[in-house]
């Protein structure tokens, strides 16, 4: 009985299993698919099982944060740079005495669309990660009133 149960969240292909989720509708603007789906590698149902039921179990937890939009949420600076990074070019002739307001995660975003083309990813991670820890600490603060 237990041999004709599948893995959770897990289809078979040509004897392979994949992992398929779709993405609630209050979370689809964060994504470019309405499903997620990839290869378990495996052709066994019980690692199949163990990999499905941990891949769900990640992204009930990463949507679970996406909802709950804590400010106290640690490593959120990464999710708002990854939202900011599309957002529109900031006015780069605004008058001095009226700027414009820039949090430090969209100073990132800006920094790493000027100055990170044609550097490694390790250039970009090291960026993310300094000013994330600036974020963690002090908060995602305007930086045009220091």
């Amino acid at each position: 009985m237990a041999e004709n149960k599948t893995a959770p969240h897990s289809f078979v292909k040509d004897g392979v299993f994949y992992f398929v989720r779709r993405v609630p509708k209050d979370l689809k603007h964060h994504y470019t698919s309405s499903k997620i789906s990839y290869s378990l590698r495996t052709r066994s149902a019980s690692v199949a099982a163990s990999r499905a039921t941990r891949a769900a179990q990640q992204l009930d937890e990463y949507w679970y944060h996406l909802r709950i939009k804590n400010s106290e949420l640690p490593g959120k600076h990464m999710l708002r740079l990854a939202q900011n990074a599309d957002a529109a070019p900031m006015s780069l002739s605004a008058s001095p005495s009226m700027p414009e307001a820039v949090k430090l995660s969209e100073a990132v975003a800006i920094y790493l669309r000027l100055k990170g083309h044609d550097r490694p990813v390790t250039f970009h991670r090291a960026a993310e990660r300094s000013c994330g820890y600036v974020i963690d600490v002090c908060g995602d603060k305007d930086i045009t009133n220091c």
